[in-house]
């Protein structure tokens, strides 16, 4: 059986989403594979590749907002998109933590980001920045979610008995991730 990057990739997020990532090593993927480790390293060169590749795969099925007409909507849509993608796949968040964004359908999505910021107000200098912000933000969010995803309503109205029934904590993840993201855009504008 020939080994191609779509069957690295296949059995790669196989292991993933079944075993996660503490899990996913060459040799793990290369049983997976059905083939001798060695044989694996003639197609990549090692974990960090296998990282790259994952979260370009990842990343390839993030949708871009078709436009850039209202900046602020485009940055949301994006944000909410990459949001949806991460939590399809189990330690997505971990695998681009790990990764280099040097790829091609990465370094696409970043010049987007850093068009839309611009075109939002943000200064040329403070650009990158702010595209990590947005970046990280949604990372740990992304993360946090998952985590809070185990928590049951109990649990949740502990975390209120404890601190105040004003802090009860919301399990609608999608209202407090736009209001999060809608707190790091107002930011951002500031010089």
């Amino acid at each position: 059986m020939a080994i191609t990057k779509d069957a690295i990739i296949k059995a790669s997020l196989d292991i993933l989403n079944r075993d996660g990532i503490s899990n996913l090593s060459m040799r793990a993927l290369a049983k997976e594979l059905n083939i001798k480790a060695a044989s694996l390293y003639w197609h990549i060169k090692g974990k960090q590749d296998l990282y790259d590749l994952i979260a370009e795969h990842i990343n390839q099925e993030i949708a871009l907002p078709e436009t850039l007409d209202d900046a602020k909507e485009a940055l949301t849509t994006l944000a909410l998109e990459i949001r949806r993608v991460l939590l399809k796949t189990r330690d997505a968040v971990d695998i681009f933590a790990l990764s280099f964004p040097s790829t091609p359908s990465r370094i696409k999505a970043i010049k987007f980001i850093l068009a839309t910021l611009t075109k939002y107000g943000v200064s040329d200098k403070n650009c990158i920045s702010a595209a990590n912000i947005i970046n990280n933000y949604v990372l740990s969010f992304v993360a946090d979610e998952i985590r809070a995803k185990h928590i049951s309503p109990e649990e949740a109205k502990q975390f209120g008995l404890i601190f105040g029934e004003q802090y009860e904590m919301s399990l609608d993840f999608e209202q407090q991730f736009l209001y999060g993201l809608q707190v790091i855009l107002t930011g951002l504008l500031v010089d």
